[in-house]
């Protein structure tokens, strides 16, 4: 070997070896190499800054808790967020398992899906729920609400002859539309109140509950006609709404 050992040139590599967890996406390497020629205080560096693939974090919806009740028509506004995840997690909303609203935004790795509506009787009972993932999810993550919607009957109704002799006994059916909580219903027949009405209630296929009552009037012998009204009163609302029915003497 011949020639001043000081005017040979090295080349010199450092190699490090790791396994990124979620905590290194953004997190920033930096080579650093020191020489006597170099000022002490200016060394070489390098950086380069890690983009680690990696789940979103488990959902979660504000807007509603459990327990709480809406009325029916009650503007509604319901979020979901998922923090992390690398790409950042896509936000999809369903309604009793049918998807209604997949456009999302983000904010760095933060996830953010807003659905808004009116409350209706739909909704009484509806669960809704947020599905989060990206492409390192081995199966969505969910979250969900189930949603309380009080509400009374929109209209009620009353069934029975319009034309009766006297002293006949005439049947009389009064129904309500959906109601939760299920509505009461009060019958007056010719200005008085009528106390011996049985009533029932049924589940309504559009949710809440229907409310029938039955009752008979009796055509006295110096009326000419019989008014007759059914009210229908969801008492959590203090809601009422009414209708009439006459019968007329044949």
């Amino acid at each position: 070997m011949t020639g001043n050992k000081k005017s040979r040139r090295f080349d010199v590599s450092s190699i490090i070896k790791l396994q990124p967890t979620a905590e290194d996406d953004y997190a920033d390497y930096t080579c650093e190499a020191r020489h006597e020629a170099l000022p002490p205080d200016m060394p070489l560096r390098i950086t380069v800054q890690l983009s680690v693939l990696y789940p979103p974090g488990l959902p979660y919806i504000e807007g509603y808790t459990d327990g709480e009740t809406i009325r029916r028509g009650q503007a509604v506004e319901l979020v979901c967020r998922s923090r992390g995840g690398n790409p950042p997690a896509q936000l999809i909303w369903y309604k009793n398992d049918e998807q209604i609203r997949m456009a999302y935004r983000t904010a760095g790795r933060l996830s953010e899906n807003v659905v808004t509506f009116k409350a209706d009787a739909s909704d009484n009972k509806a669960k809704y729920r947020c599905e989060a993932s990206n492409i390192m999810s081995p199966a969505p993550l969910k979250a969900d609400v189930q949603l309380t919607v009080f509400f009374a009957p929109s209209q009620v109704t009353i069934s029975g002859p319009t034309e009766a002799r006297l002293g006949e006994t005439v049947p009389l059916t009064c129904t309500t539309q959906a109601s939760n909580p299920p509505a009461d219903i009060k019958w007056a027949i010719g200005g008085k109140q009528v106390r011996n009405a049985t009533q029932r209630t049924v589940s309504a296929p559009e949710g809440g509950w229907i409310t029938t009552s039955n009752t008979t009037a009796v055509m006295a012998p110096d009326q000419r006609s019989l008014v007759v009204l059914c009210h229908g009163l969801n008492k959590q609302l203090t809601e009422n709404v009414v209708t009439t029915h006459t019968i007329n003497v044949l």
